[in-house]
């Protein structure tokens, strides 16, 4: 985001509510909405979610130790105006397949192209096919649900087949019912389901654009849906079993 239009806010009226995107999971503890980016702390259901400023002592020498968000640094609990405002660089990674809005209140950063807050809770979530959203348009309509390690990505008709990341290693089909899924996590988190017309804008962008020499995702086609010609190892594991060699224990990224 850029610079910040308005500063910092106290909350006092209705909480603002703005648009994000998240990871997915599901467990013995039920589906849990995960952070879009490097976090790995997972948003629990039914209680608030607060910001904490990550960010190394180099970067806060100035500062010193501060509730998040804080005018002086970038940290604090993201939200968009619009989706038009998500940037689409081709990504190098499975891309997130939920969609939604959240609710910000506390103090609360205004920036022209959104904010960032001290609390925040979503209130409404869509699944969505992550390669219609991310990399080429398309219905958006999730069919299948497949898993990379312990992520869960919702794939249409189109992009069944699953995704392949640059190393060579795909997700698997999970047979997971989309339709399912996204009740539950609608049940778990207690909110709404977000219209199936409102993430349009994001569906109906171009594809993005392959850049020589960066690492891009790439659709593995439908008719390879399961297969993993690498076993989930690539060259290492190829030659491995050329050596006879056994992977390490706990080694394979499937466990």
């Amino acid at each position: 985001m850029d610079e910040d239009r308005s500063g910092a806010r106290p909350h006092l009226g209705e909480p603002i509510e703005g648009w994000r995107v998240w990871n997915l999971s599901e467990g013995e503890r039920g589906a849990r909405l995960l952070p879009a980016g490097s976090g790995v702390d997972s948003w629990l259901p039914r209680r608030a979610t607060e910001a904490r400023c990550g960010a190394s002592g180099i970067l806060i020498a100035g500062i010193g130790k501060h509730p998040a968000p804080d005018i002086r640094c970038r940290c604090g609990i993201y939200a968009s105006r619009s989706l038009e405002d998500f940037e689409r660089p081709r990504p190098a990674w499975p891309p997130t397949p939920v969609v939604g809005t959240v609710s910000l209140w506390g103090t609360v950063i205004e920036h022209e192209r959104g904010w960032r807050g001290r609390f925040a809770y979503p209130s409404r979530v869509r699944l969505v096919c992550a390669m219609c959203a991310w990399f080429e348009p398309g219905t958006g309509v999730p069919e299948v649900v497949h898993a990379f390690g312990s992520r869960l990505y919702t794939l249409c008709e189109v992009h069944r087949g699953g995704i392949q990341v640059p190393d060579g290693r795909r997700t698997r089909p999970t047979g997971l019912d989309p339709k399912a899924l996204q009740a539950r996590l609608i049940e778990t988190y207690a909110i709404d389901l977000l219209p199936e017309e409102l993430v349009r804008p994001l569906l109906d962008r171009p594809s993005t654009v392959a850049r020589p020499y960066l690492p891009s995702i790439s659709v593995v086609p439908v008719a390879e849906e399961g297969r993993n010609p690498n076993a989930g190892w690539g060259g290492v594991g190829a030659l491995r079993a050329l050596l006879g060699r056994p992977r390490p224990h706990g080694s394979d990224p499937d466990q």
